[in-house]
């Protein structure tokens, strides 16, 4: 269905891409503009609907595409070897800010497709993402090996408290990033930045939580 937008250049592509996450990143579905997104990627809007036909066609596949994404980096990139959860995080962390440099919007559109209750497109999002998002976490965690933890720690809560403390360094970051993100030297410093700072945590809590 959307086979001539994908056999468009990569630079062509991306570009449309990355107009479109901006745009749904920063509004809901039903408030989002397609004519800032044709602007932003300085394409026509009849070029726009002649490659997804539809906002909603748009929206949808622009959810799928990211999602792919993301969790092609993830098995292609990840050592699902590694049974250390600190390290798996450290290496989760810098796929993530890897992608963000090529598409900058990427994980603020996921947070409002998660939190999107337009009805328009609602009920196909809770039937894409609800088994993947069950498959994703319980694959993430694949492998760890849960005995390096001390002996009292209640393992759920670690968990919690190093995906509290990977959100809250992203959230420190998050306006920044923003106020960066036509400057590519200045957003990729602040990505380097917040994932030495997330490495600098993960090694407090490894000290405190591991044998």
């Amino acid at each position: 269905m959307y086979s001539l937008f994908l056999n468009l250049e990569e630079e062509k592509r991306r570009t449309i891409i990355n107009a479109a996450l901006k745009e749904f990143s920063t509004n809901t579905y039903d408030l989002a503009s397609t004519n800032k997104i044709v602007k932003q990627a300085v394409i026509s809007k009849g070029i726009l609907f002649h490659y997804f036909g539809s906002k909603k066609n748009l929206y949808l596949f622009l959810n799928e595409y990211v999602t792919e994404i993301f969790a092609d980096a993830l098995n292609t990139r990840l050592n699902w070897q590694e049974p250390d959860i600190f390290k798996r995080y450290e290496q989760i962390v810098e796929i993530k800010f890897q992608l963000m440099k090529q598409y900058h919007n990427l994980f603020d559109f996921l947070k409002m497709v998660y939190a999107e209750t337009s009805t328009d497109v609602r009920q196909e999002l809770n039937e894409y993402n609800l088994t993947l998002q069950k498959k994703s976490y319980e694959t993430v965690f694949e492998g760890i090996d849960f005995t390096l933890f001390k002996e009292h720690i209640d393992v759920k809560k670690a968990i919690d408290t190093i995906q509290w403390v990977t959100d809250g360094i992203n959230q420190r970051y998050d306006q920044q990033l923003k106020a960066h993100v036509n400057d590519e030297n200045a957003f990729n410093n602040l990505l380097e930045q917040c994932a030495a700072e997330a490495n600098s945590y993960f090694l407090f809590l490894k000290q405190l939580l591991y044998k």
